[in-house]
């Protein structure tokens, strides 16, 4: 007889990344817009080519409180 498998089930963590033109659209519906400053520094990101976690940084120092 083969051996039962376990009901309990594994569940992974689900989600989804959104771009940037999807991410606008999502903001300009709830009324939130990019300021001049936001879009240079989003300029910036690219231009550098920096990784995620490179630009999650850049964000959080520009941020950050002193």
């Amino acid at each position: 007889m083969a051996p039962k498998k376990s009901s309990s089930k594994k569940t992974k963590a689900s989600g989804f990344v959104i771009g940037s033109g999807r991410f606008r659209k999502i903001s300009a519906v709830e009324g939130i817009h990019y300021s001049p400053k936001m879009k240079g520094n989003i300029a910036i990101s690219k231009n550098k080519a920096l990784t995620p976690e490179e630009r999650r940084e850049t964000i959080i120092k520009a941020y950050r409180k002193a």
